[in-house]
């Protein structure tokens, strides 16, 4: 008959280790890609954190690929790289662990390039709800360099209720947040970073391989080899 199986089935001999259920897939990071549409680095797919590699180390007067980074509004500001203010990089991880998913607590690491020894730098930290067209910056607090040269600065925030979320970096040399997220200062560097955010709930590992990021094209912009400090004034 149709489904029939001949011979009879033997039940295997008991063994003295229990099977264990399978494990969930583990939740891994995933490295940002630049987004032609929105010209900023997005994680397209769920992790456990968002990382922007490469792609936002330098400035636009420097070495940074695809400057300025930013959704629809800021540019950078002149500068050495390695010399003057620049952000390296940008991280958005979940707090504990577990994919990135709305009401997550998430961190926000910044690698940032700090002038001098550091004093007149502040790096302020937004997050928006809204990718498209003009997003609504919610700012989340500022935070001074750790001294001079390379320093890894982070603020913690409540993912929001959006599949979609960004996150901003306004690294200044003096001043105060600007009202639209970017002062624009001489010097200064602002990024984006854009990735996907899971529904509440969510127990899968989500991002079950690493997304490496493309070629980035060739600069547009002149290496400054030399800035002239006289003029630094701090407000």
């Amino acid at each position: 008959m149709f489904g029939s199986c001949e011979g009879t089935a033997t039940t295997p001999a008991p063994t003295k280790f229990p099977t264990l259920p399978p494990s969930p897939p583990n939740s891994a990071p995933v490295v940002a890609t630049f987004d032609s549409s929105l010209q900023v680095p997005k994680c397209t797919v769920f992790g456990e954190s968002c990382i922007s590699g490469t792609l936002l180390d330098g400035k636009a007067s420097n070495i940074e690929p695809n400057p300025p980074n930013t959704l629809y509004s800021c540019v950078d500001g002149d500068g050495s790289y390695h010399e003057d203010e620049s952000i390296e990089s940008i991280t958005v991880s979940t707090v504990g662990g577990g994919l990135l998913q709305q009401g997550a607590t998430a961190e926000i690491e910044a690698k940032v390039w700090a002038y001098g020894n550091g004093d007149f730098n502040t790096a302020d930290f937004f997050y928006t709800a809204d990718v498209n067209d003009d997003p609504t910056w919610i700012l989340i607090g500022s935070v001074g360099a750790r001294g001079g040269g390379l320093s890894t600065l982070t603020v913690q925030y409540t993912l929001p209720d959006s599949a979609i979320g960004g996150v901003r970096v306004n690294f200044r040399y003096a001043g105060a947040p600007g009202p639209c997220t970017c002062t624009q200062g001489n010097y200064d560097d602002v990024d984006d970073l854009v990735f996907a955010v899971a529904p509440a709930g969510i127990i899968a590992a989500g991002a079950t391989e690493l997304i490496s990021a493309p070629p980035t094209k060739p600069m547009q912009s002149i290496h400054c080899s030399a800035i002239d400090k006289t003029e630094r004034k701090p407000c």
